[in-house]
């Protein structure tokens, strides 16, 4: 037993595995139901709204709800994504046993200690039948996986199966199928109308049942299933009556396949019963538990039995040998219940003090890669496969016997003598090594260990754990030498010629087998299971159950740790980087630990070998897979950690790298001017750019945002790297006066100044008055502010502190009552002491020359990145942003001007400042001395102070000097349609089909692009002008703008133009019969919406599903005219399939005549006259309708015709159809379907191409 996962609470009634997700239910006998992620090993939440232990549990199979029962006589049904109860159904008189869903009806089948067993409709809320007959509790009921039946199990010995055909039939006439059968009118208890105790009741209540030895049925040994009950009802009947346990039977189950039952019970035994169409009897029985057997199933993969019981063990049952294969056991718990996932080889059971989820065997694949060649036992055999071809050969037979064997646990390829060492688990420490020639079915030779490689041409290392020795032999089985281990080792690994690897549990050491000698350790590594190397043997990967240690692989020094929270299950190498899997992802680790996601996985993968984004791996089917993923991310970090930044632009520059993920990576390694070319989001550009200093990037991101903590920070980052214009428009946005009236002290802009008391005093706001009346040095607005607030003694003193004598006797006349002149002079000898020391006045020094331009900054390399990522701050732009005032004030000599060179003309060189800003261009050329070119008259005036002021350099000088400064080539319009869009169109439309190619395939699903070839070119053409001398003018829809940047591309092709173009003609084709060209059309249609359907997902999912229909009904059509005279069957079927497409309403209806004739051509007459009343729905014209009308009344007067093969379609539950085969898909048989147009496929043709859209693979 290989437990997976394992829970502790209160004893454990009821298990149930999700169909899909990695969840599971349990029900507590203290009354909860605890709802667990068994992958994760947490508790995702728990249900207490039951009173009394809940017995019972099942998740719906498709729909987000699941079912309990429990001893308050309830069933409730839950909803686990709104995490409530949804209702209750009450009926039950006693304690519910156990309820389950029925597979395709809305059904739900229960099991009462009230005798009874009830049926369901949870979509109703209402008891559809009551089945009766069993003369003590009913311990189990549940349906058949794809028959009208039921088995239950009862206190009464016995076991009954009940045909429920007539309840389907019955609840499916006139609703179209089972997803919409209503429920019987409720009665008393929820019941059917009549008394609880009669509702429902069967034959069983009065009939006879079987006699001794297990015989079923009536004495006579025929089923009694088409007796009906006390009042003729047939909805529900017994078909066969087990009777051979001895005591309590606590559980029945069918098979999952075959036409089996298996129970077992309080008399400690287990049988299996065969049904036929007549009888049941019993075949076998199983002896061998101590005490009562609680819960019994059938192996789903394997003839197995696995039983639960109270003697503490679970136990395997080979049902070919009649034996016990194995028995685990527990010390102190009961088991209770058992339980197999629907689809995976798992099982859970559940006991006194919790929960177990295990397996039986290894599914993990023993393989090696030599080369391109790949050596894996599948099934009984040993294959190899070749990378380069894809061929698979199978080889030498694996003797593994017959029952129960364990799974290989490790494989060893010699590619010289073409020989495998398998190495097979035998217990705990003991094991057996078989070695096989894989081009004969030669006996092996069969070595006693736990491991073994090849470390050698002739060399075989064998590891005996028990022992503790590595044995070393030829490959005839001789032994030539034996090392003893120091340490007690649990593994071993090939790590080089001579050499190996083995763990011992806390660590890894490296051993010469050769010499015998250890190499080199590494400690504190626990459980190393499993050992990944490089392709030249540099690196080593070391993988634990959660955590892999990424060394070198001759001296094992740690180079990084990664740690998951999930099981870690394969990893190889891709040069340095390692690319590993866990249960549901395909992940890759760098040498310095950095780690992330490739893909997402739905079953694990055992990985073999990856290049060039191709995947080759082993499923747990021990199938060979290949997938393709994008490593762009991981070979992007690869070269930004080795400092290959032409490799880093590159990749900048011809891929579509997106995620929060590389975004967070690029800042926290110190890139943040890398991150900010993949980040659209305003917030995180904002930050960005304020990290690496780039303040145009930032501005644009805080005027998208428009808060006042994006201008706040702004604003400080603008003073930080002194871009003081830029500094003040922040400020003004927010109105931050106090910053604003610092920033105009600080840079002498004493008019400006003066204008921020004008506002203070507009807004009436004497603090910020008095603030800048000290900076400005106002003694008179001082004073005036201390009046206005009644503070005469301070207005006095700072009237008689700067010398205002006389104002400060107007003052000491003004003062208010109870303060006289006397008072003041009381103060004069303490003034008069201030000024004896010869104080200086808190008045600011005059600027000499105010700074009205951005303080100067010394160029520097700003990085490698700096001309990759986004161009330089345009300075006409800030020149701008500085003359833009908000309204502040309403004074017109500043605030209010409309001209933004009026407000830098206030001030001292002001005008010449603008001037010299918008020439400039944003360029940086200010200083540049360019040559003589006949100036503007604003060329001139921005040139002339600077004239003054510098020499003149010589015209070669200058020219150098301009050219040597010249910006670099910008990106094309091309580059910025693949840098800008995360649409697949525009890359196409652009020329980067691969990056296209990527983003259909993770968006769409789209793997097969030969089809869309031509598609691409078309788009891409008509994306370009084209001019003698192969001159190609890409074409943008604002062709306006002359930043390249921001150029956009223009769409040549749209959802609008598929549905209002392509549609229409390929309807028009359909009407006038030339089906070929129109199946043509429909396809093309279907293509471009693979291009397209990112515009408008919602309307572009409905336009594929209906190209989806009309391209698969016209196969099926024009299949049937090729078989129309040989196959009548066949070629109505197929006319049926298509007549049931969702079609417009006047192909359908042409669809239903071809249908029509071809059933009446060939005798089907019901069937006819089914297509005739459809196509009386749709008011035909009436010549149409008449002979419509017409074939209805002939065919209901025709005797039915019995002689005739049956065709596979159901008038009124209309099944999918396989887009490949032509056939119907039944409830039981599974379904795949098409990651891009969803077309419906039987599951064999998992992993084929689509038939239909021809563009995507199938998915299981």
């Amino acid at each position: 037993m290989l437990t997976k996962f394992e829970s502790k609470s209160n004893r454990v009634k009821g298990l149930a595995f999700h169909p899909k997700r990695p969840w599971i239910l349990a029900t507590l006998h203290n009354g909860s139901i605890q709802w667990w992620d068994y992958r994760m090993g947490t508790l995702l939440d728990r249900f207490d709204e039951h009173e009394g232990p809940v017995r019972g549990v099942a998740f719906h199979p498709t729909q987000p709800l699941f079912v309990s029962g429990g001893d308050d006589y309830k069933i409730r049904v839950w909803n686990y994504k709104q995490r409530r109860c949804l209702f209750t159904l009450h009926g039950h008189l006693d304690f519910v046993r156990t309820v389950f869903f029925h597979h395709e009806a809305p059904w739900i089948v229960s099991a009462s200690d009230d005798y009874t067993i009830r049926i369901w409709n949870w979509q109703s809320r209402s008891c559809l039948a009551v089945l009766t007959g069993h003369h003590h509790y009913v311990m189990s009921a549940q349906f058949h996986p794809t028959d009208d039946l039921i088995v239950s199990s009862a206190y009464d010995f016995t076991i009954r199966v009940w045909d429920i055909s007539g309840l389907r039939k019955k609840h499916s006439a006139g609703s179209g199928g089972p997803a919409s059968m209503g429920g019987l009118p409720g009665g008393i208890g929820g019941g059917s109308g009549l008394p609880s105790g009669l509702a429902g009741m069967s034959s069983a209540a009065f009939g006879s049942s079987g006699g001794p030895g297990g015989r079923s049925g009536n004495d006579d040994g025929r089923s009694g299933g088409g007796a009906g009950d006390l009042f003729g009802n047939t909805d529900a009947v017994v078909k066969y009556v087990l009777e051979g346990h001895d005591k309590c039977v606590n559980w029945a189950m069918f098979h999952p396949t075959l036409p089996l039952i298996v129970s077992c019970g309080d008399d400690r035994q287990i049988k299996i019963w065969r049904m036929s169409e007549t009888r049941a009897w019993e075949v076998d029985t199983f002896r061998g538990h101590y005490n009562n057997v609680s819960s019994v199933l059938f192996h789903p993969r394997a003839e197995l039995l696995l039983s639960a019981a109270e003697d503490k063990t679970i136990r395997v049952w080979d049902m070919q040998r009649r034996t016990i294969a194995q028995t685990f056991r527990r010390e102190h718990d009961r088991f209770w219940i058992l339980v197999a996932h629907p689809h995976i080889n798992l099982f859970a059971a559940g006991h006194d003090s919790g929960l177990i989820v295990f397996k039986l065997e290894r599914e993990r694949p023993a393989m090696m890669l030599h080369q391109n060649t790949l050596v894996f036992v599948q099934g009984k055999h040993l294959c190899t496969y070749d990378l380069a071809t894809g061929q698979e050969v199978t080889g030498a037979l694996v003797k593994r016997g017959t029952g129960l064997q364990p799974a290989p646990r490790t494989l060893s390829y010699n590619p010289t003598e073409r020989l495998a060492a398998v190495a097979v688990a035998q217990g705990q420490d003991a094991g057996l090594i078989e070695l096989y020639h894989l081009d004969r079915q030669d006996d092996p030779a069969k070595l006693a260990g736990h491991a073994a490689v090849f470390v050698a041409r002739n060399r075989l290392a064998v590891l005996d754990k028990a022992a503790g020795f590595i044995h070393l032999y030829d490959t005839r089985g001789t032994k030539l030498k034996e090392i003893k281990m120091p340490n007690h080792v649990a593994e071993m690994f090939y790590a080089g010629i001579g050499h190996v690897l083995v763990s011992t549990g806390v660590s890894v050491e490296l051993w010469d087998v050769q010499q015998g000698v250890q190499v080199a350790e590494l400690v504190n590594v626990n459980n190393v299971k499993y050992v990944a190397f490089s392709p030249d043997m540099t690196q080593v990967a070391l993988l634990s159950k959660h955590v892999i240690t990424h060394c070198a692989a001759r001296t094992l020094t740690q180079a990084a740790v990664v740690h998951e929270t999930i099981r870690v299950k394969s990893a190889v190498f891709d040069g340095p980087v390692l690319v590993y899997t866990t249960l549901n992802h395909i992940k890759y680790a760098l040498p310095n630990g950095d780690n992330g996601i490739l893909c997402t996985l739905d079953q694990p993968l055992y990985l073999a070998h990856v290049a060039q984004d191709s995947i080759t791996a082993l499923t747990r089917e021990h199938k060979v897979t290949k997938l393709r993923v994008d490593g762009t991310e991981y070979r992007f970090k690869l070269a930004l950690i080795t400092r290959q930044y032409g490799a880093v632009l590159n990749i900048i520059q011809n891929s579509n790298l997106l995620g929060q993920s590389i975004i967070a990576y690029l800042q926290k390694k110190g890139y943040p001017e890398v991150a900010l070319h993949f980040v659209q989001d305003p917030p995180t550009r904002l930050d960005l750019a304020l990290e690496c200093g780039q303040l145009d990037a930032a501005r644009e991101a805080a005027d998208v945002i428009n808060q006042p903590a994006a201008w706040h920070r702004l604003a400080k980052e603008a003073m930080r790297q002194g871009n003081v214009l830029l500094a003040e428009h922040a400020m003004q946005r927010v109105q931050n006066m106090q910053g604003l009236s610092l920033l105009y002290l600080a840079t002498g802009q004493t008019d400006k100044l003066a204008k921020m008391m004008a506002i203070a005093r507009h807004r009436n706001d004497p603090l910020a008055i008095m603030h800048n009346a000290v900076l400005l040095g106002h003694v008179e607005e001082r004073v005036r502010v201390l009046i206005e607030a009644d503070q005469m003694s301070l207005a006095w003193l700072t009237c008689k502190t700067h010398g205002l004598d006389e104002l400060a006797d107007q003052i000491a006349q003004r003062a208010r009552p109870g303060i006289t002149p006397e008072a003041f002079e009381a103060l004069q000898p303490a003034v008069a002491k201030v000024q004896g020391a010869n104080p200086e006045l808190l008045v600011p020094r005059r600027p000499l020359a105010p700074m009205v331009d951005n303080w100067p900054l010394i160029e520097s390399n700003r990085g490698y990145f700096a001309g990759a990522t986004g161009p330089e701050a345009s300075a006409a732009a800030v020149a701008a942003v500085a003359g833009q005032v908000q309204q502040l004030a309403l004074d017109d000599n500043w605030a209010g001007t409309a001209d933004p060179a009026a407000v830098s003309a206030t001030s001292p060189g002001g005008a010449d400042a603008a001037d010299a800003e918008d020439a400039d261009g944003g360029w940086g050329f200010d200083d540049l001395d360019l040559p003589a070119v006949t100036p503007t008259s604003a060329a001139a005036a921005a040139a002339a102070p600077a004239a003054a002021t510098t020499a003149t350099a010589s015209g070669a000088d200058a020219l150098a000097a301009a050219y040597t400064s010249l910006p670099l080539q910008g990106a094309s319009k091309k580059q910025s349609w693949i840098r800008g869009s995360n649409r697949a169109i525009d890359h196409i439309v652009a020329g980067s089909y691969e990056t296209a190619m990527a983003i259909l395939n993770r968006n769409q699903g789209i793997s097969h692009f030969a089809p869309l070839r031509s598609l691409f070119l078309t788009l891409h053409a008509a994306a370009s002008a084209h001019a003698p001398g192969q001159l190609e003018l890409p074409i943008a829809r604002n062709w306006q703008e002359p930043d390249a940047l921001r150029s956009l591309p223009v769409q040549p092709l749209s959802l609008d133009t598929v549905t209002s173009q392509l549609f229409p003609e390929a309807g028009r084709l359909t009407l006038q019969n030339k089906l070929p060209e129109a199946l043509a059309l429909w396809r093309y249609a279907l293509h471009a919406l693979v291009v397209v359907a990112d515009e408008k997902p919602d309307a572009a999912a409905t336009a594929v599903a209906l190209a989806r229909e009309y391209v698969r009904g016209l196969t099926m059509e024009l299949a049937r005219r090729e078989l129309e005279a040989a196959d009548p069957r066949r070629s109505v079927e197929l006319a049926a399939y298509f007549a049931a497409a969702d079609l417009d309403p006047a192909h359908r209806r042409l669809a239903l005549q071809s249908a029509l004739l071809q059933a009446n051509r060939a005798g089907y007459l019901p069937l006819a006259a089914h297509f005739a009343r459809r196509l009386l729905d749709l008011n035909p014209p009436p010549a149409v309708a008449q002979k419509a009308a017409q074939l209805i009344a002939a065919a209901d007067a025709a005797p039915p015709n019995d002689a005739l093969p049956a065709v596979d379609y159901d008038a009124f539950h209309v099944l999918p159809v396989c887009a490949a085969s032509f056939t119907a898909i039944h409830g039981g048989e599974g379904q795949a379907k098409c990651r891009f147009c969803k077309a419906a496929f039987k599951v064999e043709f998992a992993g084929a191409a689509c038939a239909v859209c021809q563009v995507a693979t199938v998915a299981n």
